[in-house]
């Protein structure tokens, strides 16, 4: 549940644990790789034949989903379930690698994935369309410097960002043609970097930064906070600097100086040699992203002319079973966006 906003205390130690590391730490570049074994796939076959036997919706409540994955994937689901809430404790992402996608319908694709992510957690909307699989692809619509256009939708290269929910599952259906690699870094590193370099800015993070809504929900911007510390965990929401750009068109309030220090060195810690891990993903991997504890990316990327085969993800947010308690200042939409009257979906 959202807590009120209590006084906040800023955490002036260092992150010690697993969740803050650098791209040496990690002994693969996708820091945690699980493969399906041939039980798992014997279990996703189960899976489909029940999908082709019943009627499960997308938006259908957690609960049925949950039920089709353990009923008939009882390894894998237990499997997923561990891989997704290891990420709050180690080093915040996975990629689960190998699940058929080539050898199913589209819609098979997607109910196997929301089977899925429902083992891992609850997931909640990320548009007014009530949507709780997003396709993550180019729509033709340019990149992120129009308003009208989010990260999900460009092939234009995403700064280091969070998504909403705890989690963000990106499942890769087809990769690109040429580009498109994943960047990882650790959101603990980057603060503990902050707290040796700029300690005097710490509040500026805390307090956050404006962000504009694009389209999605009202008031058209809001403020949200980068860090938060809270019942002795430190939490990180960076979200995409593109968004804090052009919300001064919607406040008329220009960006300071300040915060575009704070920004750029942010990002710029993100993204200095041997911080991040990099690598391209598979058809078939699955990506677990602990929006609480990493930051990502994603290099720009050109698809094949054939439409059959331009790159295609989909992205679930979802928010962990007993997951950690802050107040909807540093995630406004950690439960998800309102689904909008005149939208169908």
């Amino acid at each position: 549940m959202a807590l009120p906003d209590p006084p906040q205390a800023i955490l002036t130690e260092p992150v010690t644990d697993g969740t803050a590391w650098v791209a040496a730490d990690l002994p693969v570049p996708e820091g945690v790789l699980r493969e399906l074994t041939p039980t798992h796939l014997r279990e996703v076959e189960a899976l489909v034949q029940a999908l082709r036997a019943g009627t499960y919706p997308l938006d259908a409540d957690r609960a049925v989903w949950r039920a089709l994955a353990y009923d008939t994937m009882p390894e894998l689901s237990a499997l997923g379930h561990e891989m997704a809430h290891r990420t709050e404790t180690h080093i915040g992402t996975a990629v689960l690698r190998g699940l058929p996608v080539a050898d199913l319908a589209p819609a098979e694709v997607r109910g196997l994935y929301r089977a899925l992510g429902a083992v891992m957690g609850t997931a909640v909307s990320q548009n007014a369309a009530g949507e709780f699989v997003a396709d993550v692809r180019d729509y033709g619509s340019g990149g992120l410097d129009d308003s009208a256009v989010r990260g999900h939708q460009t092939s234009s290269a995403l700064r280091f960002h969070s998504d909403d929910g705890d989690l963000a599952l990106l499942l890769c259906v087809r990769p690109a043609e040429n580009g498109g690699t994943s960047l990882i870094a650790s959101a603990m590193t980057i603060y503990n970097e902050l707290l040796k370099r700029a300690p005097e800015l710490l509040g500026l993070y805390y307090n956050g930064f404006v962000y504009e809504n694009r389209g999605e929900e009202d008031p058209p911007a809001y403020r949200n906070a980068v860090f938060g510390y809270y019942h002795g965990q430190l939490t990180c929401r960076y979200f995409l600097r593109d968004y804090v750009d052009t919300a001064w068109t919607k406040t008329s309030v220009p960006v300071s100086d300040l915060e575009r220090h704070a920004l750029d060195l942010f990002e710029g810690l993100a993204a200095e040699p041997g911080a991040a891990t990099e690598y391209p993903l598979r058809s078939g991997d699955l990506q677990l992203v602990n929006n609480n504890v990493v930051v990502h990316a994603r290099r720009s990327f050109t698809d094949a002319h054939d439409g059959g085969r331009k790159r295609l993800l989909l992205r679930q947010w979802v928010n962990l079973d007993g997951g950690r308690e802050f107040p909807t200042t540093l995630c406004r939409h950690r439960y998800g966006m309102k689904k909008r009257r005149d939208v169908r979906g």
